[in-house]
């Protein structure tokens, strides 16, 4: 929990403390997972984004997983059509980039082809987000609240 807490993303701590390799690690834990047994298509929520209006709104996903685990997730969903795009952490990478770092926020906007802030809104969860998106990119957000 110390380095979910510390970095917004646990293996982000592993490999700087530990010297965990992030894409073995992906395939070992966040790949491995089952999530057959657990995830289900949910219609409720594929007919939610079907009811936005994507005349008016870009759908994309943005996660601190790698791209196999979000593509993994939504496909499950039933909702993975539903995306023009993801923006994923990139295990492979260097230097890690993850939420909630000013420049993972820009990373996605820049994929996404959004120039100006205040045309974002972010669905989601992450108590340190939430601080992030209202004080650093003063960009609209939804959180939800569970």
């Amino acid at each position: 929990m110390k380095y979910y807490k510390d970095y917004g993303l646990a293996i982000e701590g592993l490999v700087r403390h530990h010297k965990v390799d992030p894409l073995e690690y992906n395939s070992q834990v966040d790949d491995a997972l089952p999530l057959e047994d657990v995830l289900k298509p949910d219609p409720q929520l594929r007919r939610l984004i079907e009811d936005i209006d994507k005349t008016k709104v870009k759908l994309w996903l943005f996660t601190n997983a790698y791209i196999t685990h979000g593509e993994r997730v939504v496909k499950l969903l039933g909702i993975d059509d539903l995306f023009e795009g993801i923006t994923y952490c990139d295990y492979g990478a260097e230097k890690f980039l993850c939420k909630p770092a000013p420049d993972m926020f820009a990373k996605a906007m820049r994929e996404a082809g959004v120039t100006a802030p205040q045309d974002c809104y972010f669905v989601g969860e992450h108590k340190l987000i939430h601080k992030s998106i209202n004080f650093i990119y003063r960009v609209r957000s939804l959180i939800s609240s569970r």
